[in-house]
């Protein structure tokens, strides 16, 4: 193929507009030693008899498509394929190593390498075209670029964020679900608060209203001590009801660390505890890295015996020319002689080999077990790493726990003594009291009444008020909550159409696949015009085993009889169009002329040009570029419809 020439002229109506060609190079690769073509929009056909490389050239494009590696030339060391497209270029350099053809470095026009593989190109060997052929599994390859993995890691992360919700949800009911009762409650102490204003606004009224001038001097200064104690009694009652707060709160905190120890606790049927079981993972672990210590050295010591050996082996090649008498040992090297490198005697290389092979035997055993044991220092590992966690946060929970004993205590001990001196300020009340009653005036004992109310008003009204401040903090924790779960509730909502949407979105590829492949199947069908095939379908089912796609075929008799068949009585030429439409279909499905706008087909020699058209105009409808290897008897029948190459002898 020289240069940008094709054989013959262009179809006039293609035109030959100088964007959009691509223009590939090939270099060593199958048969061709070098090779370069200009291929325009369309459909373009590469002609050639059977064993004349077109395949190559096809291979070669496939694989700086980004599909499959192409083999280099049979003595050649390296290859290349360039693939020049509007100004950019794609390269796949190719070297021999080991006897294996591998990539050297590659800049492909696509990395999504497994949509090239299953629907660019459309080679003999493309995985769909061999699933129809040799009834393969078909819903697997077609639904192999949709990455399961990932929407069943995003299924259990919306699972887990949906179960998050509920918790959360049902949390905040328990907080909202008294909103009503404490709005009732808050209701009833701000009712209760205002009576009790309003009785302590009436006795200091009359306090005022009453004449205290009758009252003796003594009587007026019993009235200020008095008036003094119960003003004391009040702080201190204020103070009480302060720490006794802060002592429930301690005693919750508490109860919460004791339960978190018990959950820490070993069980009741437990052999050992925590410190015992890390004393006995600590000897075993020092068990197995002495255990892999020794393996090292013996690994260590074999490998360099068993390379060496190789070696030398590799290095004992017989001579390329024998006389007579070396003709048994040609034929069967194993009976040949060596130099031992160690004693330095003559031995057969069959028994070198054979102590090789023992050797190789013994360091292969030796890796598996360091592989065990390495196995299991990681799993001891890990579980000392959790049991020093446990151990620590036990100690924690139990420094925590003295702490907040003492500080119980502590308090406890503050209460006590509040109460005491709360009990004296009490005494010292009723004392002032009694000396009133039994030397006060009439108005002065009404006085020393009015006072005793004030005093008493005066706490429960502060005890009301922080018990209504108390309430009403509630009730704004419970709108919060209410606020939060309506939130949650929204967020709930739209995780759970999410999670729909992406279990529903593998059938939905699936279903998807099935309608292209089907419409594709009827449009190829009626234009192909097979006579004895009324239909060709795939049908979605669900088994035990997960969905399949099920291949159906529904044929006619010579009578126009329409019967069921099964896909063996489609001939192979039949079966071949069949898998690549199948491909197209997924072509289609995903999108992929967005991302390689080329099919490549191949081995198509089984249809008649006639068939070979209506199959390439149908792909020419859906990718921008088809280019398809056909025989030359084919290729004069369609090389006024489609570009047509042949190759050359460069190319042998």
């Amino acid at each position: 193929m020289n240069g940008n020439e094709t054989d013959g002229d262009r179809p006039s109506d293609r035109g030959s507009d100088e964007h959009g060609r691509m223009a590939l190079d090939v270099r060593n690769v199958g048969g061709i030693e070098r090779a370069s073509v200009t291929l325009d929009p369309g459909v373009t056909v590469v002609a050639g008899e059977n064993a004349s490389n077109k395949s190559s050239l096809l291979g070669g494009l496939g694989g700086v498509l980004g599909g499959p590696r192409p083999t280099l030339r049979g003595g050649a060391e390296t290859g290349s394929v360039t693939l020049d497209v509007d100004g950019e270029r794609f390269e796949l350099d190719l070297d021999r190593r080991g006897g294996e053809t591998v990539v050297a470095d590659a800049t492909p026009y696509a990395t999504a390498t497994e949509l090239v593989d299953l629907f660019v190109y459309l080679g003999e060997s493309n995985p769909i075209r061999r699933a129809v052929v040799d009834g393969g599994d078909l819903h697997e390859l077609l639904m192999r670029p949709v990455d399961t993995d990932e929407i069943d890691a995003e299924i259990d992360r919306l699972r887990d964020r949906r179960d998050e919700i509920d918790e959360r949800i049902a949390t905040l009911n328990a907080t909202v679900d008294d909103l009503p009762e404490l709005t009732v409650r808050a209701r009833q102490l701000a009712e209760k608060r205002d009576e009790v204003t309003t009785r302590l606004d009436e006795r200091r009224a009359e306090i005022e209203e009453t004449d205290a001038l009758d009252a003796t001097e003594a009587t007026q200064e019993l009235l200020d001590e008095l008036e003094t104690a119960r003003s004391e009694r009040e702080r201190l009652r204020e103070r009480r009801d302060t720490k006794r707060r802060a002592v429930e709160s301690l005693r919750d905190d508490l109860a919460s660390v004791e339960e978190r120890l018990s959950a820490l606790a070993p069980d009741a049927g437990a052999s050992e505890s925590v410190e015992d079981r890390l004393e006995r993972v600590e000897a075993e672990l020092s068990r197995l890295r002495d255990r892999k210590g020794r393996l090292d050295e013996t690994i260590n010591a074999l490998s360099p015996i068993v390379e060496l050996n190789r070696q030398f082996l590799g290095d004992a090649r017989l001579p390329d020319r024998f006389d007579a008498d070396g003709v048994a040992t040609a034929l069967n090297p194993d009976d040949a002689s060596v130099t031992c490198w160690t004693c330095g005697q003559s031995v057969e290389r069959a028994e070198i080999e054979a102590q090789v092979e023992a050797v190789e035997a013994i360091l292969h055993e030796k890796r598996r077990e360091r592989e065990t044991v390495s196995a299991r220092i990681e799993d001891r590992q890990d579980e000392r790493e959790t049991l020093d966690e446990r151990r620590e946060e036990r100690a924690d929970l139990v420094e925590r726990r003295r702490r907040l004993e003492r500080e119980l205590e502590e308090r406890e001990r503050t209460l006590a003594d509040l109460d005491e001196r709360i009990d004296d300020v009490g005494e010292r009340i009723e004392t002032l009291e009694a000396d009133l009653d039994g030397t006060a005036t009439e108005a002065a004992g009404e006085l020393v009444d009015h006072h005793r109310d004030v005093s008493e008003l005066e706490y429960e009204r502060g005890r009301l008020e922080r018990e209504l401040a108390d309430v009403e903090g509630e009730i704004e924790a419970a709108e919060a909550a209410k606020a939060e779960r309506a939130s949650l509730r929204e967020e709930r909502s739209d995780v759970t159409a999410r999670l729909a949407a992406y279990r529903d979105r593998v059938e939905r590829i699936e279903r998807e696949t099935v309608e292209t492949v089907n419409e594709c199947m009827a449009r190829v069908l009626d234009r192909l015009a097979y006579r004895a095939v009324e239909r060709v379908w795939i049908e979605r089912r669900d088994g035990a085993d997960g969905t399949a796609f099920d291949l159906r075929v529904v044929r006619t008799t010579d009578d126009g009889t329409v019967y069921r068949a099964s896909v063996d009585t489609l001939s192979k030429s039949e079966r071949e169009v069949v898998g690549l439409v199948i491909a197209l279909a997924g072509y289609l499905v995903y999108d992929v002329a967005e991302t390689v706008p080329v099919v490549v087909v191949d081995a198509i020699e089984m249809l008649d040009a006639e068939r070979i058209r209506g199959l390439l105009d149908f792909f020419a409808e859906h990718a921008r570029y088809v280019v398809a290897a056909v025989l030359p008897e084919e290729a004069d029948r369609l090389r006024e419809r489609f570009d047509t190459v042949t190759p050359t002898a460069e190319l042998a």
